[in-house]
Formats: structure tokens, C-alpha cells, sequence
């Protein structure tokens, strides 16, 4: 079976480990789509945007310390191409050609099915070739926009794809994210099967081997309205009242014009460090490493990436109880779960973490010893959906 799996950037961190599962039982085509702003967004870094190709290989285009820790992931699919749009503009000629070239690639392997992680404006290019498939298949991460992120720019493309003349069968990555596209797309009758999001291996790889001393409390991703920031930032008072020399570290780069409580962030200097910026993938697995435990007071979630990640490395979460966050979190098991919109809660809750080294016992719980065996899980399902 030949399968050809379209990605959008962003979402590199489950697809590399989907790859990784995938490649052991398909001919595996991989097509990364790559946009200017996408350059240095999640786990890539690259060299130099190439400019007069289309399809560029990831050696081409990858730093080599990104490359090498990417090898392993790609080695064993048949092709791994990045889709090279240079255009700024989501939708234009320069989209549709770079589509054309794509699919002048694809089509000498005759595939059977086109699995798009995702899809994006960028994409509505390849509907033109479809039909040549005989199934498409496509995972939806969120079903319905987070709060403070709603764009036309996601409703466009799925009005054209949700209406395409070809079989289709959607992927989810949790009982959530399936129920919410079924709820908001009552209409839609296509098969749909729910996968299970395992911990993530990359960063595994970029651990020191030595313990690190355990120093501070974590925010890390996109700093956007949803995330619940400025109900983090109400919570620590209370925290720092009981335990004044305790650190909180915001790390991540701001969706747009997103604002966050200058005045509290002046007024807890010496607790509270904001790094707003792309945080490389080094320094990033260097931040969980040393921290006690993640916090993601989100307003509202589909499934999540940053718990994720933080599996990955047996870092505990306190998360809200919202959206996918109590299907993975087993409370006061492997983590903490918190009513939405409570900073009174939510300060609770970090301060039995903290008391007596509590966030300890909840590490030990966290169960990410055979990641391959998880996502091989997956990939089995995803054989029977391709099948089917």
C-alpha cells in the first residue's frame, strides 16, 4: 500500500512519530509543507528558506543538528519532501502552482491514499487531484477554533474539503476532539475513529543524562487568549504567600497582539521570568528538565501537545479540566486536574504539588517507558482505516 501523508509544519511533533510507526508497514510518502513564517516554528530549525524550488529534501533545507535529530524519523519512508510555499498569502496562483508540482511528484506512485495531518488554506491547491486517490483520509486536531484564534483561514479550507466527491474518514486524537467535530458537524456522515495521543519521544533525545535539580514551575507554548495566562498570574499570589521563594518561568511566543499583566510581572520580578520567544528545541528540553511540573490553566482544548511533550520527559502536569486534559491525566495519579477559570483553585492545587516535594510521587506515575509500543498502536489503526 502506498500512502502519501501531508503535514503542515506546525503540528511536526505527533507526525514525526506517526512517520516512525507508519514506515514499518506502508510505502510512506511524506510532504511537510513549509511556509516563511514556519522557518523555526516547533521542532525544526532551517538554514536558508530556499528560493526557486518546490520540493526540497530535509537535508537541504534542515540545519544539521536539526537534521540529525531528525534522521532517525525519516529514515525508512519511501520520500520525504518539504512543500516549499514562499508566497505570504495563504491562497494565490503561486499556491496553486506549487500544488501542481506537488502532485507531478505524487502521481508517479500511483498512491491509494492521501492523509492530510490537517489541512490548511495552503492545501485547497491539491483538490484538484483527489479523485485519484482512492481514499483521503484526514486527522483533525481541532474541531472548532480555540478562543481568541477564530479565522476564516481555518473555516475556508474545510468548507472544500468536507464537501469533496471522494471517499473521506476523519482522525481524531481523543473522545473529545471526535465529540466536538460531531456536535459542530452534525451533517458529516464519513467513517471517523479516534486515535490515542502517546507521549512524545523527540526531546528524549536532548536530555542530559544527569539528574537536574528540580527548580521552578513551567509555562511553556504559544501565549495566546485560550491558554489561561491571566489566571495563572491571579493564582501566584497566593502561591508565593505560602512559598515566597518559589520561581514561575512563561516561555513561549505571543499568538499576535496578545497582552500579559505587565504590572504583575514588574511586581513579582524576582518570582516570575517571561521568555517570550521561539524557544529552540535544546533550551526547551533543557526548561522541562528542570521543572517541577507544567501548568496549563487552558480556558478551553481539544488535545494537547505541551502535555505531550511533558510526558515525554516524566514531567507531571496541573491542567484545567477541560477539553481532552482529564483522558490523560489521571488526577493526583500522574498529574492534577483544576476547574476552568479558578485562580483560587488553581493556586490550590500548585501548592499541594509543591508541598512536601508532593510533584515527585506524581513523576513516578507517568507511564512513557515504551513510547514506540503506543504510537505502533496508531499506526495499527490506521492500517485498518486505510484498509477498510
Amino acid at each position: 500500500m502506498t500512502v502519501v501523508y501531508y503535514m503542515q509544519v506546525a503540528f511536526l511533533d505527533v507526525c514525526i512519530e506517526m512517520v516512525k510507526a507508519l514506515k514499518k508497514h506502508v510505502n510512506l510518502h511524506v510532504l511537510i509543507e513549509l511556509t516563511p513564517q514556519g522557518k523555526n516554528l516547533t521542532i525544526l530549525e532551517i538554514k536558508d528558506f530556499p528560493k526557486g524550488k518546490s520540493l526540497v529534501r530535509p537535508e537541504e533545507i534542515l540545519t544539521e543538528k536539526s537534521y540529525a535529530y531528525l534522521q532517525s524519523y525519516f529514515e525508512g519512508a519511501a520520500s520525504v519532501h518539504f512543500v516549499i510555499h514562499p508566497h505570504k498569502t495563504g491562497f494565490s496562483y503561486s499556491t496553486l502552482g506549487v500544488s501542481f508540482t506537488a502532485w507531478k511528484y505524487i502521481k508517479q506512485f500511483r498512491p491509494d491514499i492521501m492523509h492530510f495531518e490537517t489541512i490548511s488554506l495552503r492545501a485547497i491547491g491539491m483538490l484538484f487531484f483527489l479523485k485519484a486517490f482512492k481514499k483521503v483520509c484526514i486527522s483533525i486536531h481541532d474541531p472548532v477554533a480555540h478562543s481568541g484564534e477564530e479565522t476564516w483561514k481555518m473555516s475556508l479550507p474545510r468548507k472544500f474539503f468536507f464537501n469533496m466527491p471522494v471517499k473521506r474518514h476523519y482522525l481524531f486524537y481523543s473522545r473529545f476532539a471526535k465529540k466536538q467535530f460531531e456536535d459542530y458537524y452534525k451533517w458529516i456522515r464519513e467513517p471517523k475513529m479516534v486515535l490515542r495521543l502517546s507521549p512524545y519521544s523527540f526531546l528524549q533525545h536532548l536530555i542530559s543524562e544527569e539528574q537536574k535539580e528540580k527548580k521552578y514551575i513551567l509555562f511553556f507554548g504559544r501565549l495566546s487568549p485560550y491558554k489561561g495566562i491571566d489566571n495563572l498570574l491571579k493564582a501566584m499570589p497566593a502561591v508565593f504567600k505560602e512559598f515566597p521563594n518559589e520561581r514561575l518561568i512563561i516561555a513561549g511566543k505571543r499568538y499576535h497582539d496578545f497582552t500579559i499583566d505587565e504590572q504583575m510581572l514588574n511586581e513579582y520580578s524576582n518570582n516570575i521570568t517571561l521568555i517570550d520567544r521561539h524557544i529552540p528545541n535544546e533550551e526547551l528540553a533543557d526548561l522541562i528538565q528542570g521543572a517541577k511540573f507544567i501548568v496549563c490553566p487552558y480556558k478551553d482544548a481539544t488535545q494537547s501537545g505541551v502535555l505531550m511533550t511533558a510526558f515525554g520527559l516524566k514531567t507531571p502536569v496541573i491542567a484545567t479540566n477541560v477539553g481532552s486534559f482529564p483522558e490523560f491525566i489521571e488526577d493526583d495519579v500522574n498529574g492534577l486536574l483544576v476547574p476552568s477559570d479558578s485562580p483560587e483553585k488553581l493556586a490550590e492545587r500548585i501548592c499541594f504539588a509543591l508541598r512536601n516535594d508532593h510533584y515527585r510521587t506524581l513523576a513516578e506515575n507517568i507511564r512513557n517507558n515504551d513510547v514506540d509500543a503506543m504510537w505502533s498502536r496508531n499506526a495499527d489503526l490506521l492500517l485498518h482505516t486505510y484498509a477498510s
